[in-house]
């Protein structure tokens, strides 16, 4: 009965940690290559030095490979598990990215987008990414809905969450840069 107890525990925290996988800090131990698929066949972007500063997108492996974003240059891409060391657990922010705007007239949800910094901002919903220049204001009409969004540029540590968006609705969002020293 112990056995099986331990068991279901074990399944049940398993299950939770693939359904909750944790974003991370890190950095790369040994030059690698940066490639864009989760396998040793995928095309190279570049390679990485090590101390290369790293966002582990999922502390789950694909492969053998995480998905990262090199901080550097905001490109995102795969490294082998092996020449990755973890660094600090990054936290995932829940709701609160975009702010409700009024009421649209169209069924899907509109956000009105300002990128207030000199650098191209990257914006992840789910697995559609988006590009926003230095000083851009772009409207984007997305399916009401969950998702999980990254937020990132080059030389910025990525931001993470999920939001969820509701049909006739505006929203907006400023994308700043903060700078934090300490912690």
């Amino acid at each position: 009965m112990r056995f099986k107890l331990v068991l279901i525990i074990g399944f049940i925290c398993f299950t939770l940690n693939l359904c909750n996988a944790q974003a991370y800090l890190g950095w790369i131990t040994k030059t690698v290559n940066f490639r864009t698929e989760p396998s040793k066949t995928g095309a190279v972007i570049s390679s990485l030095k090590a101390g290369t500063q790293i966002f582990i997108i999922s502390s789950e492996a694909d492969n053998d490979f995480y998905n990262i974003i090199d901080i550097n240059t905001n490109e995102e891409g795969y490294v082998h598990k092996s020449f990755i060391k973890f660094g600090d657990a990054v936290e995932k922010n829940e709701g609160g990215l975009f702010s409700p705007n009024g009421m649209s007239s169209s069924y899907d949800p509109e956000l009105a987008i300002y990128n207030n910094t000199n650098r191209t901002l990257t914006l992840k919903l789910n697995a559609t990414r988006y590009t926003f220049y230095p000083n851009e204001r772009k409207t984007i009409t997305i399916s009401a809905g969950y998702y999980d969004y990254i937020a990132s540029a080059p030389g910025v540590m990525p931001n993470i969450g999920t939001e969820t968006v509701q049909s006739n609705n505006k929203y907006s969002w400023e994308f700043y840069i903060q700078t934090k020293y300490g912690y």
